[in-house]
C-alpha cells in the first residue's frame, strides 16, 4: 500500500514543477505561463482564483503531455488513480503562502537543463553525485539502461542533451522507490519532449515485471554513489538478469 503524501512532499513537489514549467518555458522561446503578458492575461480571466490556482493550473495542464513531471499519479506513484488522473479528489494542491513565491522564483531561477536539476535536486533535499566523465562511453542509440539514483539521472540527461540521436525515454528505465528523483526524471523526459511514455518502476521490480513492459533486454546500469550499497547490488542483479555484462 502506497504511503500518504505529507505536506513537505507536495510542497517540494510544487516546487520543483514550478521549476520546470520554467525549463519548459526557457526552452520553448515563449512567455506562454510567465512573464508580463502572462500576468496580464490571469489577471483579466482570474475572476476570483487566486495564485494558487494558477499554479495549480500549470502544472495540471503540463501534466497531460507530461505525466512523469507534473502528475502527482506518477511522482509519487499512487496507482489507485486512473491514468487520466493526475492527482485524485482528495489532493490538497499547492499551498497558497507560497504560490507568489514560487510564482517569483521562475524569474530569478536558472534557464539551462543541468542547473535546473541540481536546483530541483536541491529543492528535494537530494544529494545527488554526478556519475563519473566516463560512465556514459560507448552508449549508442541501440543502448537499454537501468538508471538509479539522482545523480545518475542529471549524468544521463546531460549526456543525452548533447547527443540528439540518442532518446532518454525509450533508452532507459528508472528504479526509484524516492518522489523526488522520479520527478527529477520526469522533469528530464519532458525537457526533451519524448512522445514516448516514461518507465518508471521500484526497487522491488522483477525482471519479469519489467519484460511486461516491453523491456526484453537491458545492456548495462548507471547506478549513482547516492544511493546506498544494497540498492547498487539489487539494481546490477537486475541488469544481469536482463542481459547487461558486468
Amino acid at each position: 500500500m502506497t504511503p500518504p503524501v505529507s505536506a513537505p512532499e507536495i510542497d517540494r513537489f510544487y516546487r520543483a514543477a514550478v521549476l520546470g514549467l520554467g525549463l519548459l518555458e526557457a526552452r520553448s522561446g515563449t512567455a506562454r505561463r510567465f512573464g508580463p503578458d502572462a500576468d496580464a492575461r490571469w489577471k483579466a480571466f482570474r475572476g476570483g482564483l487566486q495564485d494558487w490556482d494558477r499554479i495549480e493550473l500549470l502544472v495540471r495542464d503540463a501534466s497531460v503531455r507530461n505525466p512523469a513531471g507534473f502528475a502527482p499519479r506518477v511522482v509519487f506513484d499512487l496507482p489507485a488513480l486512473a491514468d487520466d488522473e493526475p492527482c485524485g479528489p482528495d489532493w490538497p494542491g499547492p499551498t497558497p503562502t507560497e504560490a507568489s513565491t514560487l510564482l517569483r522564483s521562475v524569474a530569478s531561477g536558472p534557464k539551462e537543463l543541468g542547473p535546473i536539476l541540481e536546483v530541483v535536486a536541491a529543492a528535494w533535499g537530494l544529494s545527488a553525485r554526478p556519475l563519473s566523465r566516463d560512465a556514459g562511453a560507448g552508449i549508442l542509440a541501440s543502448t537499454k539502461i537501468l538508471l538509479t539514483g539522482a545523480g545518475a539521472v542529471m549524468s544521463a540527461a546531460t549526456l543525452f542533451a548533447g547527443r540528439p540521436e540518442l532518446d532518454l525515454a525509450d533508452q532507459s528505465v528508472l528504479v526509484a522507490d524516492d518522489p523526488g528523483t522520479r520527478q527529477l526524471f520526469g522533469l528530464a523526459l519532458a525537457y526533451f519532449s519524448s512522445s514516448r511514455p516514461a518507465r518508471i518502476v521500484r526497487l522491488a521490480t522483477s525482471p519479469e515485471d519489467l519484460r511486461a513492459l516491453g523491456v526484453s533486454a537491458v545492456d548495462r546500469a548507471l547506478v549513482s554513489d547516492d544511493v546506498p550499497p544494497d540498492t547498487r547490488a539489487q539494481v546490477a542483479a537486475l541488469a544481469r538478469a536482463l542481459g547487461a555484462k558486468g
